[in-house]
């Protein structure tokens, strides 16, 4: 039922609120770009997340249902990708820590210099053997609980 009703969305852990409104403008921005190219998922990525409906929970209103385009550049589903995996990891992160209550976080970043046209997934494959490598030695491997990996590649 469409009410028409403008909703704010706000963290509960940091009480601001969530930028739906610009991560739609820069989805269709994206979209644009699609459509110029001619690709097929232009429109799947232009009506990204334009119905929103909410349910009445005891919370208050939750989002119950939603169509987003799953692409993975889309601002508005990588966005929400981050906010899911956030979630995910402070969920494993609260059961790590009750079960070894002792355990010291290691946060590694890995940086590395732009790569040429072409050569991206092969550094990609260079870094993640690099990691793997290291997971085996056997201090490490001795003390390691569980690690998470993620990667982030920006264009300029």
């Amino acid at each position: 039922m469409y009410t028409g009703k403008i909703l704010k969305d706000t963290s509960k852990l940091s009480g601001k609120e969530r930028p739906w409104r610009e991560k739609k403008l820069d989805s269709l921005t994206y979209s644009q770009y699609l459509e110029v190219l001619n690709f097929k998922k232009a429109n799947r990525v232009k009506d990204c997340g334009d119905v929103l409906q909410f349910a009445m929970t005891d919370d208050g209103m939750k989002l119950y249902q939603t169509w987003f385009c799953h692409s993975r550049l889309c601002p508005l589903c990588s966005w929400r990708r981050t906010l899911k995996n956030s979630y995910e990891l402070q969920q494993i992160l609260d059961v790590a820590n009750s079960k070894y209550p002792k355990a010291i976080y290691l946060f590694l970043t890995l940086t590395e210099e732009n790569s040429q046209l072409g050569e991206l997934k092969v550094n990609l494959k260079k870094m993640n053997g690099s990691i793997r490598r290291l997971m085996q030695y056997r201090k490490v491997a001795k003390n390691l609980i569980g690690y998470v990996r993620s990667s982030e590649v920006t264009v300029n």
